[in-house]
């Protein structure tokens, strides 16, 4: 074969090596769709499932990486219990439709309810979330008061934001219990990252709370088939409506209450 010949040959081969491939990419880049990346930002108020062995916690999404907080979303019911309920068969409570449990941690300057480190650690075993409160005394030094709630009711313990009883005016002025109780609350969001939530009852917030606090989520106490009204409006997310309700797995009465409305109990997650 002489020198033309070859190069000839030599570029038909090329030809036939680079034109199948060309009309190959063609095929495969006729009806691609160009990549698209898309920023995806996490929805803060809603709550995604990730079930656990009693396969209803759901751990709510917002939270820091390192938080253990879970939000039980199965029912809207819940209660809050004490030493007066004695001691709590949690894993019964856990077959009733209940979602979460307010435990007393504190009261005043010094009290620790006895019952408080059991009941936080057996209801979150079973898949009950969890919050602490303390009994706020208007008479009673802020600083002690805080400083018990605080060295009690560990951030690491909570599923869900911490919750002030408020059910006395004392024997101080109506300005200063305001004052008072304004200082406290704030000093414990400040501690916790989180607003807490306040609890009263329903004439005792239409006497000496209405229109105090109206960036907090409240819960309301009314014992009547009614729900309660508050004089100014506010819309409250939880409404303890019985102190005589029945749960298996603790004897005699206990405090239930529901969540109200659109509400959802990852609006009180920790």
């Amino acid at each position: 074969m002489s020198i033309r010949n070859y190069s000839i040959y030599i570029y038909f081969l090329a030809l036939l090596a680079v034109f199948p491939l060309t009309a190959t990419a063609q095929k495969k880049s006729k009806h691609a769709v160009p990549a698209t990346t898309y920023d995806v930002e996490p929805d803060r108020f809603v709550a995604r499932a990730m079930q656990d062995k009693h396969g209803r916690t759901i751990e709510a999404v917002g939270t820091s990486r390192t938080s253990t907080a879970k939000v039980n979303m199965k029912y809207k019911e819940g209660i809050d219990v004490s030493r007066y309920q004695g001691t709590i068969d949690w894993e019964q409570v856990a077959t009733e439709d209940i979602s979460y449990a307010y435990m007393k941690a504190t009261e005043g300057a010094s009290l620790v309810d006895v019952t408080y480190k059991r009941n936080i650690r057996e209801a979150r075993k079973h898949g009950i979330s969890v919050g602490s409160y303390h009994f706020y005394r208007p008479n009673i030094s802020i600083d002690e008061q805080f400083n018990n709630m605080t060295s009690t009711v560990l951030k690491e313990e909570q599923d869900l934001v911490p919750l002030i009883d408020i059910e006395t005016r004392g024997s101080v002025s109506e300005d200063q219990f305001i004052s008072d109780l304004r200082e406290f609350i704030e000093r414990v969001a400040a501690h916790y990252g989180k607003k807490p939530l306040l609890y009263t009852f329903h004439n005792f917030y239409n006497k000496h709370l209405v229109g105090q606090f109206p960036d907090y989520h409240w819960m309301i106490a009314r014992y009547r088939s009614d729900s309660p009204t508050l004089n100014d409006g506010k819309d409250f997310i939880m409404w303890q409506y019985t102190a005589s309700g029945s749960v298996s797995g603790i004897r005699g009465n206990v405090d239930r209450s529901r969540i109200m409305g659109n509400f959802q109990l990852h609006h009180v997650a920790f």
